[in-house]
């Protein structure tokens, strides 16, 4: 028995075919930030779950900025894949809700920034300093509540806790820049600015 192009089966995979598209890319490309990061992992480590230059951080960003919901799910499911390396021994519940919580405060804070800077999905108007500012709300907050998850299940000290936060601000800024400059490269050499 075939299935004509306009039954609904087909139609409902025309429609979702494009937004599955952008989930598996997003979980590739997250999940391959994470594994090329870790040969940096000696060099830049602050504390466990603290890097003094995250990149993956900036690939989230982008993943999220550009591909929205797609992006968040696309990083969430990889985060959420890595997370029985981070901390085998927790439950899965709290491993889901970790990642929950990093990529949805990156979502939150990029779709509350682009509708306050009136940005379309399109991003067509971002300026530099928009992207910082974004960068910057998102890294501060994001520092703050997953440290403070990791204190409510007694894996960062309340000692620990303002230094490790502010030590994952700064290296999930800092690789969120390396990666905004890496794609702005990537797109100058693609479409050079004509002057």
């Amino acid at each position: 028995m075939s299935t004509s192009p306009n039954t609904p089966s087909s139609s409902l995979w025309q429609l979702m075919a494009p937004h599955l598209g952008l989930i598996a890319l997003s979980f590739t490309l997250s999940r391959l930030a994470y594994e090329l990061h870790e040969l940096l992992t000696p060099y830049v480590a602050y504390t466990q779950g603290v890097d003094l230059l995250f990149l993956p951080a900036g690939v989230k960003l982008v993943l999220i900025m550009v591909a929205g919901w797609r992006g968040a799910l696309g990083c969430g499911l990889s985060l959420l894949s890595l997370s029985t390396r981070f901390w085998p021994d927790l439950e899965p519940v709290w491993l889901l809700l970790y990642s929950t919580l990093s990529v949805g405060m990156t979502w939150l804070v990029v779709g509350i920034m682009l509708r306050r800077m009136a940005l379309g999905p399109t991003l067509e108007g971002l300026s530099f300093w928009e992207l910082v500012q974004i960068d910057m709300l998102n890294t501060l907050l994001h520092g703050i509540v997953v440290n403070g998850y990791f204190w409510s299940l007694g894996l960062r000290s309340s000692e620990s806790f303002w230094s490790a936060a502010l030590a994952m601000t700064l290296g999930d800024f800092l690789g969120a820049g390396v990666i905004m400059l890496l794609v702005l490269l990537v797109a100058r050499l693609i479409a050079p600015v004509r002057t």
